[in-house]
């Protein structure tokens, strides 16, 4: 049975990588789908009279939570 090395941190050439960036147009796109995720279930947990005031019905609102994030 091989040892295996314990180490305490990753090793120096790795540590000294640049980490990858997100490209902005791909970063903006993960917000978007976060925030659609946020709302939808935000929107499913309302109750009869804020969807009133929003004016939807329960089944509006059981229509949009459903949709995956990436759907608008």
């Amino acid at each position: 049975m091989l040892a295996r090395p314990e180490w305490t941190a990753f090793p120096p050439a790795l540590a000294a990588r640049p980490r990858p960036q997100l490209r902005p147009d791909l970063l903006s796109l993960l917000r978007l789908w976060l925030r659609r995720s946020a709302d939808r279930r935000a929107l499913a947990g309302l109750d009869a009279r804020d969807l009133r005031d929003i004016g939807m019905t329960r089944a509006d609102a059981q229509h949009e939570a459903a949709k995956p994030f990436w759907r608008s």
